[in-house]
């Protein structure tokens, strides 16, 4: 009788258990891990990248602003300090932008970036049920050394118009759309358009 009512105690107490687990897991909230702040946005938003033809509609365009978080949750925001800027859109379970960070990352390593020349990885689309996240850890990993934001509900991708990754925004040192380009651009390529930039 009194191993019966242990065994009973002792199968209520597993239960218990499991739904305490499993409240405490359900209720985790959805952007844990995440940097945290506010996401702010001004300005008009451009179309979205229209491919072969984005020159012809979102050249010379002014870029909307932005303030997001950092990968220290400290807010950082694009705004006009006399550089040029390069803006790397990443999806952190993007195939080709896993490709293309460690290639970006050896560029800079290896022949730096132009003086009055920012890159700024912009980690957007973020996806706690796919690999490599939190994206803050996986540009850790490939040793990214620039300026890295965390576009947390996608809002600036939105902005800019995103439809692809990789996607790049390079913006002249007044902040207007020099060129957009979607997937994996070769090293060379890059490196010209920084060059181009900072020769503006």
């Amino acid at each position: 009788m009194n191993k019966n009512f242990i065994i009973a105690g002792v199968i209520v107490l597993v239960i218990g258990l499991a739904v305490a687990i499993g409240v405490t897991l359900s209720s985790e909230p959805l952007d844990a891990g995440l940097p945290e702040g506010e996401v702010t946005i001004s300005g008009d938003a451009l179309p979205e990248f229209a491919g072969q033809n984005d020159m012809d509609i979102a050249s010379g365009l002014p870029a909307p602003l932005f303030s997001a978080p950092n990968e220290n949750s400290e807010i950082v925001s694009l705004d006009k300090n006399g550089n040029a800027k390069a803006l790397l859109f990443l999806a952190h379970w993007c195939g080709y932008c896993q490709t293309e960070v460690p290639v970006i990352q050896n560029l800079i390593n290896t022949v730096g970036v132009p003086n009055g020349v920012e890159i700024i990885a912009i980690a957007t689309s973020i996806d706690r049920g796919r690999e490599n996240y939190p994206p803050q850890k996986w540009l850790s990993d490939e040793g990214w050394s620039e300026t890295q934001i965390y576009d947390l509900n996608r809002e600036i991708g939105t902005a800019y118009g995103i439809n692809a990754f990789p996607y790049w925004v390079f913006l002249d040192k007044d902040l207007n759309v020099v060129v957009r380009q979607t997937g994996n651009i070769p090293e060379e390529i890059v490196l010209a358009q920084l060059v181009q930039l900072a020769n503006q």
